[in-house]
């Protein structure tokens, strides 16, 4: 739930809580190296994009400040917006960033609603999030016109948020979850979705003008080949992906059976 941990006292089982980065439905967090700010994603049907301050950028334990995006003029980003879209930024602080639910409820949106009362902007199951090319970049996985996905980019320098690419269907790209940025500085774009024949998932490439290719697609069929596995794991999700330092391999995982691939380029044939 966002708790970073002390190291529990000799004889004591369970770890001592001592500060809170937000108590909610957290999935994916990207950092600004830079000034030490902590982006973060919540995996709801109404969700908020959140960030934390830290007081201390070598010690996030130490303490800081949770607040909640507001996109100017833009209390609801769950339907349609036009690709190339662009918007101003502010933050609405968040008082309570422990508190879990809801007063006299168990909805997991207590950080939410407090944020949303601010003005906060809601957003539609925020997931993948990476810092890259001095922006964040997060996907809202059932956002958009036909609730199958939307890319955003936000720049921490100008405070504007851009739609970069919203899917008009599931055969394009449907429900994005993981990203990475390239070492082209495009985007690489991992599918969790469960829309009939379309199930099968697959990795897109977004490329920095907003042209969207096909990279990958799970065909992973196994009788016992591998270390026993059996089953069609065509509708799995990918999941993980991310490159190595000097931009030559990609690590990638299908979330099950739990498999690991490393892929090399040449990476400056891609168009991403």
């Amino acid at each position: 739930h966002g708790w970073v941990f002390d190291v529990p006292p000799e004889g004591q089982k369970n770890p001592v809580p001592i500060k809170a980065m937000g108590r909610f439905v957290h999935e994916a967090v990207a950092v600004d190296r830079e000034t030490g700010i902590v982006y973060q994603t919540e995996d709801r049907g109404s969700a908020g994009f959140y960030r934390y301050i830290p007081d201390d950028k070598t010690n996030l334990a130490a303490g800081g400040k949770l607040q909640m995006m507001k996109v100017i003029g833009q209390p609801d980003l769950r339907s349609h917006v036009k690709n190339g879209s662009e918007f101003d930024v502010q933050w609405v602080n968040i008082a309570d960033p422990e508190l879990a639910h809801s007063l006299g409820t168990t909805d997991s949106g207590g950080v939410f609603k407090q944020g949303q009362k601010m003005g906060g902007t809601v957003f539609a199951r925020l997931e993948g999030c990476w810092f890259g090319n001095e922006r964040v970049f997060f996907d809202a996985t059932s956002g958009g016109g036909e609730k199958v996905g939307q890319i955003w980019a936000f720049n921490p320098k100008s405070q504007k948020l851009q739609m970069l690419f919203e899917s008009p269907g599931v055969e394009v790209l449907n429900m994005p979850d993981n990203l990475v940025v390239s070492p082209h500085g495009g985007l690489l774009l991992c599918e969790d979705s469960d829309y009939g024949k379309f199930s099968q998932q697959r990795i897109h490439g977004l490329d920095q003008d907003g042209n969207l290719s096909l990279f990958a697609i799970n065909n992973m069929q196994l009788k016992g080949e591998k270390n026993g596995f059996k089953g069609d794991f065509r509708g799995k999700e990918w999941a993980g992906a991310t490159f190595s330092p000097n931009g030559k391999w990609l690590f990638v995982n299908i979330q099950t059976p739990g498999v690991t691939f490393a892929i090399t380029g040449p990476w400056n044939e891609t168009v991403f």
